[in-house]
Parts: C-alpha cells; sequence; structure tokens
C-alpha cells in the first residue's frame, strides 16, 4: 500500500477504487483493491498542488484546479474548457495518511487534497524537548510522558486558568512543563492538553519567558492564551511586570527558546530568593472572537476587539502599549514595572 506525506510532492497516493474485484486463489477473491499511484499524477498543472474538484483540462490534458487556476493557466495549449468529472470522483478517492500518525493521530484516510490543511491543524503533530540535544520528538502527550519518565524526572505543574499562581522556581532547573488544571482534568475525553513550557534564562541578569507548546499556535481555531508574569521584591513589595496579551507558540524543535527568541521578563538578583525565582504566573485561554453571522457595511465596520480585552482579565490596573493599542485593565498594583511582550 502506497502512504503519502501530506500533500506531498511525487509521494504515492492511495486510491481505492469504487469497485473492483482480484482474485487471488481459485476459490479466494476480495471485493477491492488498493493502488499506489505517484502524487504527482493528482497535482494541478498550474499551480503544483493537489488538484482541488472542480477540475478542468485543456486540449494537452493539461489538468487544473477549476475554481482557482483554470482561468490563468496561460500554457499555448488552451484555457481548459472541458470539465473533467471522471477525475473529479478520482481525486475524491485519492487518500493519504496523516504524516504524523506515528505520534497518535487516527484520522485515517484523508482526501489527498485536504491532507495539506488537516497536517497544519494536526494536534499529533512532534514538538521537541526543552533539554537542548535531547533529541526527543512527539505529540504533546508523548512529552509529557518523556518529561516525568526516567528521562528527565521532572514533576508537570498545574495553573488554572484565570487565577495566579505562585511558582518556586529553582535556578539549578532551567526549564519547567506546566498544564492547565482543566485540561488535566478533560484528559479522559480530551488528551489534548495545553502545555506550557516556563524558561529561566541564564547570563547576566535571569530572565523568565513562557510560551504555550505546539507546533499549530498559528492554525484557525487553535485556543489562544494571554499571559502575566511578575516577581516580587521581598523587602518592599515592589514588583516587575511583563505582560502578553497573546501568548507566542513553539514547537520546541531546537529546545527551550532562549531569552534573544522570545520576550522575557528580567529579574534583578534582588528579586531572587536565595537559589530560585518567586514567579507568579496568570494564564488566560481567550475566548474565541463571535463569529459575524450579517456582514455590516464599510461605513458602518468597526474593528475586531484586541485579543488582549477579549477576556477581561483581572489583572492590575495599567496602560500596556502593543502596537500601537492601549490595553487598560482594572486594578492596580504597587508600584508596579511594565514590560510588554
Amino acid at each position: 500500500m502506497g502512504v503519502a506525506d501530506c500533500g506531498g510532492e511525487g509521494d504515492p497516493a492511495v486510491v481505492p477504487p469504487v469497485a473492483a474485484t482480484m482474485a487471488t486463489a481459485p476459490e479466494q477473491a476480495v471485493d477491492a483493491r488498493i493502488v499506489a499511484v505517484p502524487a504527482e499524477m493528482l497535482d494541478c498543472h498550474a499551480c503544483l498542488q493537489p488538484l482541488k474538484p472542480p477540475i478542468y483540462k485543456c486540449d494537452a490534458d493539461h489538468r487544473v484546479c477549476g475554481a482557482t487556476c483554470r482561468g490563468v493557466h496561460a500554457e499555448a495549449c488552451g484555457r481548459p474548457a472541458a470539465h473533467s468529472r471522471d477525475f473529479d470522483a478520482f481525486a475524491a478517492a485519492a487518500t493519504v495518511l496523516c504524516d504524523y500518525e506515528g505520534y497518535g493521530c487516527r484520522a485515517g484516510g484523508l482526501v489527498y487534497h485536504l491532507a495539506a490543511d488537516h497536517c497544519r491543524a494536526c494536534p499529533h503533530a512532534p514538538c521537541g524537548c526543552p533539554e537542548r540535544g535531547c533529541g526527543f520528538f512527539g505529540s504533546r502527550q508523548m512529552l509529557l510522558s518523556h518529561v516525568s519518565g526516567p528521562d528527565h524526572s521532572r514533576p508537570v505543574l498545574d495553573v488554572r486558568y484565570g487565577q495566579p499562581r505562585k511558582l518556586s522556581l529553582p535556578l539549578s532547573r532551567r526549564w519547567h512543563l506546566i498544564v492547565g488544571e482543566e485540561d488535566r482534568a478533560a484528559a479522559g475525553t480530551d488528551p489534548h492538553r495545553n502545555v506550557f513550557l516556563v524558561s529561566v534564562g541564564e547570563g547576566a541578569t535571569t530572565a523568565v519567558s513562557v510560551v504555550c507548546v505546539r507546533p499549530d499556535g498559528g492554525a484557525p481555531g487553535a485556543a489562544q492564551f494571554s499571559c502575566r508574569l511578575a516577581v516580587e521584591h521581598p523587602g518592599d513589595g515592589t514588583m516587575v511586570i511583563l505582560e502578553s496579551p497573546m501568548m507566542s507558540s513553539s514547537s520546541l524543535s531546537a529546545g527551550a527558546p532562549t531569552a534573544r527568541e522570545v520576550r522575557a521578563l528580567p529579574v534583578p538578583s534582588e528579586y531572587l530568593s536565595g537559589d530560585s525565582v518567586p514567579l507568579i504566573i496568570h494564564i488566560n485561554k481567550l475566548e474565541p472572537p463571535a463569529r459575524q453571522l450579517h456582514p455590516t457595511t464599510p461605513a458602518a465596520a468597526t474593528a475586531p476587539p484586541c485579543p488582549a480585552t477579549a477576556s477581561s482579565p483581572p489583572w492590575p490596573a495599567a496602560v500596556v502599549k502593543l502596537a500601537g493599542i492601549d490595553q487598560t485593565n482594572r486594578r492596580k498594583a504597587p508600584n508596579p514595572r511594565k514590560l510588554c511582550m
């Protein structure tokens, strides 16, 4: 059986025929066959991507996507005019397996021209280990088992969305994984728990950063999070705060991100508690934007709300500038020094 990468060029696609019979022995017959064909036979001559029905062909038998590529096919052979209905059915029957079947995806046979979209949003796409040089790659659930198992023997910490959590992070351990308590509770029905990496960077000044661990952070419908990191001076109660209206994502393909790769909260030495960082972390799960049922006219249209205001987290009041947009919160902390991701 041929199996292609999701939309990969030159790989075989599995095409189950509508009806076929193959005798494997005089007394035995099967009802269907699986035939492997080169994937380029199912690729558009214009965009070189998997053909999307309706499919048209020109006089030279070049097949193109009818919705997007038919009008730009500028070969000397002429504009595609014939609708290839048989090839519509052929393309709709061609299936491949997800690239990430080995990491737990059980989507089964994916229509070839839809497979790339599935792979971009597949929650089983692999992540790396925060430990640089470890070499581990696996799904988020595999990552949690890897980190808590004998390879690293690290505890996985819990936070509750919408509530601050105090953590004491030892400087000897430069990274920590946390999950939402709600995600742990739902693990029996939804194994795709949201995993966050808190990194304690080395250097002249200690720096703390947080990212959501996943390779599909930009996929439509992917959950989004805001975050607030803070450390409090043990003597006078002043705070150093870093607010991120939209948390960054990382697949950790090269280990934990460095302070140069993501915005981090600098922690002055006088804010440390011995050999640990007394961190306060506050993660909010943002509500997805409401779908617009009735389009407005251009004159009445308004700008969509900034993701940072979609959840109204109970953070200390301050005006935080991000890309020219003011984000105003509710209560006030004593003498906060603010940074912005």
